[in-house]
């Protein structure tokens, strides 16, 4: 992660240890750990008497998260856990895609082999399959992988990676549920870190690809899991029409996200 809480540009900051932070630190693990399922409907008083926090701190909190993406407001009504898409999820790659491997060259070039080195515990991160609380640790490390690397070449690229990576977490957490994929994720960080470590910038910048392209389909198929009736029909129709061709690869079930 970039620095201490919220680094991305505009993004709201609240003071360290004040009540409205830590409910916003919470709903919103709560929120990416799945814990608040999305659609979940959120209403300040009801938040307020469960959290032991007041309305105040609950509505700074919601506030913070609206503006993050990841609740919605609902007027007159209240709020709402922002719901997963097909087409989010496939934007959200398509960005990554354009984004991330261009971030890993600049990092080659401008990272010190220290700074490369300090990496190597993140890139050999796993999780233990059916134990939730590693899946959390998991996630934020792979988060922080990818995040800290990306800074080395660009902190401001580094920074809208960090909000797309955020905003697919739900989806990551689930699919480590779905599907037990430890093994093929250990093995793509460990080769995307090798190149990095070896400056293979070609390499380097093939395995990020096939990352991000297999990220998508292992999100796509737990978010398709999920869905039923007119959803699933809505996802099915965006996954055969719309999606970026350079996107599009054999099916597996392997792959890091």
């Amino acid at each position: 992660m970039m620095g201490n809480g919220d680094s991305r540009p505009g993004a709201w900051h609240g003071k360290a240890g004040t009540a409205g932070e830590i409910a916003y630190q919470q709903l919103k693990r709560q929120i990416l750990t799945c814990e608040l399922e999305p659609s979940t409907e959120l209403r300040a008083g009801e938040l307020a008497a469960d959290t032991g926090f007041g309305r105040t701190p609950i509505r700074e909190a919601l506030t913070r998260l609206v503006h993050e993406g990841l609740v919605e407001v609902r007027p007159r009504q209240g709020y709402r856990v922002q719901e997963i898409t097909a087409v989010g999820v496939r934007e959200a790659h398509e960005l990554r895609l354009l984004l991330e491997p261009a971030a890993v060259e600049l990092a080659i070039e401008r990272a010190t082999d220290a700074e490369l080195e300090a990496l190597h515990d993140l890139a050999h991160a796993s999780y233990d399959h059916g134990d939730r609380e590693t899946y959390e640790r998991f996630v934020l490390e792979n988060r922080q992988f990818h995040v800290r690397l990306a800074a080395y070449g660009n902190r401001r690229l580094a920074s809208v990676l960090e909000r797309l990576m955020e905003d697919l977490q739900r989806l990551y957490f689930r699919s480590l549920s779905f599907q037990d994929t430890a093994g093929e994720q250990m093995h793509e960080h460990h080769e995307l870190y090798d190149a990095v470590i070896g400056r293979d910038v070609p390499t380097a910048r093939s395995i990020c690809v096939e990352q991000i392209q297999a990220s998508h389909e292992r999100v796509i198929e737990t978010l398709l899991n999920d869905l039923t009736g007119p959803a699933l029909r809505q996802a099915h129709a965006v996954l055969h029409t719309q999606l970026t061709p350079h996107l599009r690869r054999p099916h597996t079930t392997s792959g890091h996200w």
